[in-house]
């Protein structure tokens, strides 16, 4: 199954950081088990990949608690029943 499956697991927001991560994994035939937000941050659960492809998905888990996971604007962990990383905007919806 494609890792491309994965890339409406989470907000649209992360899209931008998730999608080359999905492609690389797809070039190099890792296999991606797992994809979620998790305390307010992007969770990449990935087998059989590469260093570089390990590298990225470190940045990108890094990056998701500064970006908004529903729009991609700069964002911050905002706490609530549940912790998710949201600009100003979307945490005021």
């Amino acid at each position: 199954m494609s890792a491309m499956r994965w890339i409406n697991a989470v907000g649209q927001g992360w899209a931008s950081i998730l999608k080359p991560i999905l492609e690389q994994a797809v070039k190099e035939d890792a296999h991606i088990a797992q994809v979620k937000e998790k305390f307010g941050g992007l969770r990449i659960y990935a087998y059989d990949g590469s260093d570089e492809l390990m590298n990225m998905i470190d940045v990108a888990e890094n990056a998701s608690y500064k970006i908004c996971e529903y729009c991609g604007e700069p964002g911050v962990p905002r706490a609530g029943s549940w912790t998710k990383t949201l600009c100003d905007k979307c945490w005021s919806m």
